[in-house]
């Protein structure tokens, strides 16, 4: 064989192999991933890492990821804006599937995408319906739901008044801010079946000026402060600027008198003593193996039956716990600690 035989073969096999990687990459199927909130936010965080755990395997999607911030800035006009940007990438990068999670994704970025047939929507973390999105009007959506873990908090709640020595009374007074999804998990919390406890009032808070004085009525009128979310509680009436979530926690753990339990494990990032909560784990692994089963093995979204949520985890700060002379079985420890969740 000549070297000049041997240089064209060499360049025929170089010109092979990239034509194949061009194929592979142009044939490769799209994932666009629409995150409501930012990485700032623990729920975001743990939503990515339940998708990163099954989407990382499959070397063959090409995957994009997009993050709308607006858990920090709650206003429409704002929102509206993220959900432009979030269409605009829809449109760019031409995705065959889109993952969209929590509600401002659906709302404010989905809409003109919901009957697109060459496009399949999974959703997570919708906290009330899917019909305000016209969701049940289509046949390329499926998707998990967020709800909180009243039954299983309830049961929590039922083990510290049975072992503490200092037994919590009945009187749950629940607090949170007023966001869209603080309100749409109020009608929830608010309808549920607390017996042996009882709900004594559901307050909002908008400033710190009003959650001070939610708290300084539920350490008057209730025997325990439940408190679902306070992202959005501005530090003043009128004003631009929330107040760190650290320094709401921080400051209401001081001044409550009665403990205080939240419904989310961010509250343990931000120094609370106890929460339990949604595992945004268990929200992203399900939906990737919604992601696989649509674009590997090819089965309709519509035939995917929508779920709900079955897992939660348990977060605990110990001295607290202590100081508030609370009490719980080794189990809540261990999941805990299992969880990397135990401080």
């Amino acid at each position: 064989m000549t070297r000049k035989l041997k240089n064209w073969l060499v360049v025929a096999f170089l010109l092979l192999v990239v034509l194949l990687l061009f194929w592979f990459k142009a044939s490769q199927p799209r994932v666009l991933v629409i995150q409501s909130y930012d990485t700032d936010y623990m729920w975001t965080r743990d939503v990515d890492t339940g998708l990163r755990r099954v989407l990382d395997g499959n070397l063959h999607y090409k995957i994009q990821w997009h993050y709308m911030n607006a858990k920090r800035h709650p206003d429409a006009d704002f929102k509206r804006r993220a959900g432009m940007l979030a269409a605009r990438e829809i449109e760019r990068f031409r995705p065959d599937l889109v993952i969209a999670i929590d509600d401002d994704a659906q709302k404010y970025a989905l809409k003109e995408y919901i009957k697109d047939p060459k496009v399949s929507l999974v959703f997570a973390g919708i906290n009330g319906s899917v019909i305000p999105y016209g969701y049940h009007l289509t046949k390329n959506v499926t998707g998990i739901f967020e709800r909180k873990p009243l039954n299983s908090l309830r049961s929590m709640l039922s083990e510290i008044r049975d072992r503490s020595g200092n037994p919590l009374g009945k009187r749950i007074v629940h607090i949170g801010d007023k966001s869209a999804s603080v309100m749409e998990d109020s009608k929830e919390i608010e309808a549920a079946d607390w017996s042996p406890f009882r709900l004594a009032a559901s307050k909002h808070a908008g400033t710190f000026d009003e959650w001070k004085r939610a708290v300084a009525a539920a350490s008057a009128g209730g025997d325990l402060i439940l408190i679902s979310n306070y992202q959005n509680v501005l530090r003043q009436d009128g004003r631009e600027g929330f107040v760190p979530p650290a320094e709401l926690i921080e400051w209401t753990e001081a001044n409550s008198r009665v403990p205080v339990i939240g419904m989310g494990g961010f509250m343990m990032e931000d120094g609370g003593m106890l929460a339990i909560g949604a595992s945004g784990f268990e929200q992203g692994d399900v939906i990737a193996r919604m992601t696989s089963a649509i674009l590997d093995k090819g089965v309709p979204a519509k035939d995917i039956p929508q779920v709900m949520p079955r897992q939660y985890l348990v977060y605990m700060r110990q001295a607290v716990m202590d100081k508030r002379g609370l009490k719980l079985p080794d189990i809540y420890e261990a999941f805990s600690r299992a969880s990397n969740n135990y401080h």
